[in-house]
């Protein structure tokens, strides 16, 4: 014993580094906690019934029912959708804590879900069900946007977040982030404006014009979806540009998507198909494709570390995976996904929480 003790003085000595004192006082392992979620329309019931899950959980175990997300995680995520649920999650009420709870956000979605994806009949007939025009105004979406988040600014949600949206305007991928916004007026929108501009589906809704609250910049923007249904890989591209010096071994990522579902066709019954028929199978293709080769590329990322979750249960060939089903039987079968989907993970979900615990209570 006293000759390690003798060695790690002289590797003191060496490095100019207090090797034996940190071995004594180890510190126990902080972790940089992501929450991402998908885009998916209406489909952001089964995330948020999954949150709704965890939320409880972590008051559980952590024996605090006032417990909300925003205190477990550090950095969230979310396209469209995922962008409404976050945004739910973070918005302060007047003491600083966050205004709604994770069941809240289900019920957002089950009392508004016709009032956001809501059409005139004049509408309809001019837009050909979206082939002609886009399928809705954006009404009733600026009315649920009002009632939930008011006049709250971007700059306020009540932790780093990254919301993706497309800028036609400038022709480049953009980000709103609550820590870009905190630090420069230019990066500073109304958050009802944020939500209008990151859920402005192509074909649904019309683009988005928007200006910053000062009113000295403005831009026209699109949904995320077209180039980050799932935001994750950004979320991690975040916490690298962040924190140059930790990796992914430094990291716990919860990643929910917002269901999926396989697309089997045959050779010869498309050979012949034209954009009307590729539209709604096309659509689902190439969201799938592209949120999964992020969950892969994660995964490679991670290299089987348990501090990565990605949850998103599969949706059966007899549902549709469309983002603006608004019907009560549709709604009610996505919230029954995501409840099914608690009980196929709970010792994941379970295990998880109690590691955002844990991690909570290495840093006091």
């Amino acid at each position: 014993m006293h000759v390690l003790a003798w060695l790690l003085c002289v590797l003191e000595v060496v490095w100019g580094q207090p090797v034996f004192s940190k071995i004594l006082n180890k510190k126990p392992y902080i972790y940089t906690r992501i929450l991402s979620i998908d885009g998916g329309g209406v489909r952001g019931v089964v995330p948020a019934v999954l949150l709704s899950y965890l939320e409880e959980k972590l008051q559980q175990f952590d024996d605090n029912p006032d417990a909300r997300l925003a205190d477990y995680f550090d950095l969230f995520a979310g396209t469209s959708t995922g962008g409404l649920i976050i945004a739910g999650l973070l918005t302060p009420d007047e003491n600083g804590r966050p205004q709604y709870t994770a069941m809240d956000i289900v019920d957002l979605y089950l009392k508004n879900a016709k009032k956001i994806f809501n059409s005139s009949l004049l509408q309809g007939i001019k837009s050909a069900s979206g082939l002609l025009d886009v399928k809705y105004d954006a009404q009733g979406a600026n009315l649920v946007y009002e009632q939930y988040f008011g006049d709250h600014e971007l700059k306020e949600l009540l932790r780093p977040c990254l919301i993706p949206a497309y800028d036609l305007t400038m022709g480049k991928n953009y980000f709103f982030r609550q820590h870009k916004a905190v630090v420069s007026d230019r990066h500073n929108y109304y958050l009802k404006d944020v939500l209008r501009a990151a859920t402005s589906a192509i074909t649904y809704f019309p683009p988005a014009g928007i200006a910053t609250v000062n009113g000295k910049k403005a831009c026209c923007f699109v949904d995320g979806g077209v180039f980050a249904v799932n935001p994750s890989l950004s979320a991690y591209a975040e916490f690298r540009y962040l924190h140059h010096s930790l990796y992914s071994k430094n990291t716990m990522m919860l990643s929910l998507g917002t269901g999926k579902q396989a697309t089997y066709l045959d050779c010869a019954d498309i050979e012949h198909w034209g954009a009307v028929e590729w539209r709604d199978p096309g659509s689902n293709l190439l969201t799938t494709a592209q949120s999964e080769v992020a969950n892969y590329q994660l995964k490679a990322v991670y290299n089987s570390n348990p501090n990565y979750l990605r949850l998103n249960p599969d949706i059966d060939q007899s549902h549709t995976t469309n983002l603006d089903n608004s019907e009560d039987e549709h709604l009610d079968f996505l919230y029954h996904l995501g409840k099914q989907a608690c009980m196929d993970n709970q010792k994941e979900i379970n295990a998880f929480a109690r590691s955002l615990i844990q991690s909570n209570k290495n840093r006091k």
